[in-house]
């Protein structure tokens, strides 16, 4: 059957539902089911080089070639789909089993007691279709216990690529994404979030980055979804490691998602407040474990201030100005920047933390955050008396007049003044 003639004859069997002919009905819903079936094997073949749904679709073509006129390979189709590949459940499985058998009675002159031919009822034939289109003709091709699976190890080659939560978004919704129903998407996430916060294995501990940016990818496609199934399962979400590694992912995770950290168990919490107090990420990141944000952009200050090994990678520094997309939060993260600049102590930690810290981050900057940051400037030396700060702080002057204007008044920060003007007659 083309996949024409498929279409056809799924418009055919629900016309003859609706006029009543409930045995033409059947017969034409089986054999949609069984191409359905093969369809979605080929797919398999074609997308993912799914060996089981190879051999199934070669025994196939061997039976049909020992036997033309023989149906049997029909139902052998449904028992290896079955027993192979997981794309049909127990209850799946019966159902077309069922389905198989009143094809059976409405396709051949079986007579009942009053001798009259065999008609399903209308109830029956109704159930026929819906369990066919809910086991079946709805549910993508890779509907099955082995997505998990293909879907890690696809990611985990492409990882390399895949640097980017967006490059990661792309290639999920491309791939996998726009072809699974919710409930797919949400057993994905459930098996994920073991693998990226339990787990510590071989396997995991390679390919947990990557993991944890398809859990985020799948997780920001339905957060109340993802809320709802946690509250339903609150148990097995608390079971996390107390290893460091995967308790720094879930930090970093929690600190874009606090609402997830409010639905855990005492125990899971009591095991990321002890985390959040033990190194620098934790720190940068276990925002979500106080009152606000305001309180830890305070704790940070302090940090910066009193802590010699304290310090911010750059990644960490992208990652924190994104754990809130608030005007609010970005003129704290301006202020922390230039805290942690301006708390430099040595030239050579002002070198780099300008680098880091300051360049990538003017943009940012409005007219309060870059008032500021050259206040504090003023009151280190080892910051405004460095060999490039007369180089450097010009990036600074440009952003300060393009926010103020050139009549900006210089004269009370003498020595950003001096770094910035020594070159102009």
């Amino acid at each position: 059957m083309t996949k024409l003639n498929f279409y056809y004859t799924l418009f055919k069997g629900t016309t003859a539902y609706h006029n009543g002919n409930y045995r033409s009905a059947v017969v034409m819903l089986w054999s949609v089911a069984v191409c359905d079936i093969v369809y979605k094997l080929e797919y398999l073949v074609d997308l993912y080089q799914d060996t089981d749904a190879k051999s199934i679709l070669d025994e196939l073509t061997k039976l049909q070639k020992k036997d033309s006129k023989s149906s049997s390979w029909e139902v052998k189709l449904i028992e290896d789909t079955h027993a192979k590949t997981n794309l049909l459940d127990n209850s799946e499985y019966e159902n077309l089993l069922y389905l198989q058998k009143q094809r059976h009675l409405s396709a051949h002159p079986i007579l009942d007691s009053d001798r009259q031919l065999h008609t399903p009822n209308k109830e029956t034939v109704r159930a026929l279709i819906r369990n066919t289109l809910e086991d079946l003709l709805i549910k993508p091709p890779f509907y099955t216990k082995k997505i998990i699976d293909e879907l890690l190890e696809d990611i985990a080659e492409a990882a390399p690529a895949l640097n980017t939560i967006e490059r990661v978004k792309r290639y999920l919704e491309s791939r996998y994404l726009s072809r699974l129903k919710p409930e797919v998407e949400l057993s994905i996430y459930r098996s994920l979030w073991k693998l990226v916060f339990k787990l510590e294995d071989e396997d995991c501990t390679k390919n947990r980055a990557i993991n944890l940016r398809t859990l985020e990818v799948i997780g920001n496609r339905k957060p109340e979804s993802i809320l709802n199934q946690i509250k339903g399962e609150k148990d097995y979400y608390s079971n996390v490691s107390s290893s460091p590694v995967p308790l720094v992912f879930l930090v970093l995770y929690l600190s874009k998602n606090p609402k997830i950290y409010d639905l855990l168990n005492e125990d899971a919490k009591l095991k990321i407040q002890h985390k959040v107090k033990t190194s620098n990420t934790t720190k940068i990141f276990g925002w979500f474990v106080k009152e606000n944000l305001q309180v830890h952009y305070e704790d940070i200050l302090f940090l910066i201030e009193n802590d010699i090994n304290f310090y911010f990678t750059m990644v960490e520094l992208k990652l924190l100005l994104e754990i809130a997309d608030t005007k609010e939060w970005q003129n704290l993260f301006c202020r922390i920047l230039s805290s942690y600049y301006c708390a430099s102590r040595s030239y050579d930690e002002a070198d780099s933390r300008f680098q880091e810290a300051i360049s990538p981050y003017l943009e940012v900057f409005d007219k309060e955050a870059i008032e500021f940051l050259i206040e504090r400037i003023e009151q280190n030396d080892q910051v405004y008396g460095r060999r490039k700060a007369r180089e450097e702080h010009k990036e600074i002057k440009e952003k300060l007049f393009q926010l103020h204007g050139q009549e900006f008044d210089l004269n009370p920060y003498p020595n950003f003044q001096k770094n910035v003007m020594e070159d102009e007659g």
